[in-house]
């Protein structure tokens, strides 16, 4: 049996997870993750991929089933226990796909606002990337990584709200996944990194030093795009926003229905409240991403000054 930590829950796991962080024996658990039969509803087509496997979703009353073919089945019940059965003997690849969607289900069951985003600490904020496939959120985080800034996720980005409605991103867990061109572009080193089994040309990053697990208030969010057609930073207007939240909505569009819809855009606005939302074209060029990283961690960190 196995102890984690991550996205600000305790997990107690029949699952070896090794991307997650270790926690000590408890006698209570915010979350069970077990081995376990489950019943197939209905299933339907999503729109998401991972390895090249669609997923399909259904529901067994308020239990969310997302159904992986020739990997899993998961089954998140209450927002409390992830039932897992496997059609693969592949542990690393039953890992993967439990602490991703499947993860993301639980964490929806809680009410956590969820994206499709990669997201780092500068200074005292949290700074949110998101963008379609290949737009390079996790290349602009390890940008920032490398510049100093600490991880707070990859992939699956998780906010929760105070009593005010300010946003915090809560950390996920120590694992940055990129790819072998961002790699060499921004010099990491091939010894710090192991493959991962989504693909022999992509690899993960564990930082250094303690995973911090405190929640950090959100400062900013990126929507990264490549379009040379666009300017290169605009801020969005407020009424924008929500439709660019929704299309990066990680888990099946079907579970947005009813008061999930509002509640979703109710959240889109409390990020707009309290943080700069903006559409960036990402920096043509490594050396450019790095200019600009550094810019920006200088224009959010430097000390104002008296000029009274």
């Amino acid at each position: 049996m196995f102890f984690y930590k991550a996205y600000g829950l305790t997990i107690f796991s029949e699952i070896e997870l090794p991307e997650l962080s270790i926690a000590e024996p408890l006698s209570s658990w915010d979350l069970h993750i077990k081995y376990g039969a489950i019943t197939f509803p209905k299933l339907k087509k999503t729109s998401i991929y991972r390895r090249g496997i669609r997923a399909l979703f259904g529901k067994n009353k308020d239990n969310l089933v997302l159904h992986w073919e020739e990997v899993a089945t998961f089954e998140a019940i209450g927002g409390k226990e992830l039932v897992v059965s496997p059609w693969t003997d592949d542990k690393n690849l039953i890992s993967l796909f439990t602490v991703s969607e499947a993860l993301g289900l639980i964490l929806f069951q809680k009410g956590y606002f969820l994206l499709h985003a990669s997201s780092v600490k500068v200074g005292d904020e949290a700074w949110c990337f998101m963008g379609s496939p290949g737009a390079g959120k996790s290349t602009t985080a390890a940008a920032f990584i490398k510049a100093g800034c600490p991880l707070l996720s990859d992939d699956l980005t998780a906010i929760t709200f105070d009593a005010s409605g300010k946003p915090y991103i809560i950390p996920a867990y120590p694992q940055l996944k990129i790819w072998e061109k961002t790699v060499n572009g921004l010099d990491y080193n091939q010894s710090d990194l192991q493959p991962v089994s989504e693909g022999i040309n992509k690899f993960s990053y564990k930082p250094d030093g303690v995973f911090d697990l405190n929640p950090v208030q959100l400062g900013a969010i990126y929507f990264i795009h490549k379009a040379k057609n666009r300017v290169a930073l605009e801020e969005l207007s407020t009424f924008a926003i929500p439709m660019e939240m929704l299309k990066n909505f990680p888990l099946p569009f079907s579970l947005l229905t009813g008061e999930s819809i509002k509640q979703h855009f109710i959240q889109s606005f409390n990020c707009a409240k309290f943080a700069k939302i903006w559409r960036k074209r990402r920096p043509d060029g490594f050396e450019l991403l790095e200019k600009w990283v550094q810019e920006s961690i200088s224009l959010n960190t430097a000390v104002p000054h008296d000029i009274s």
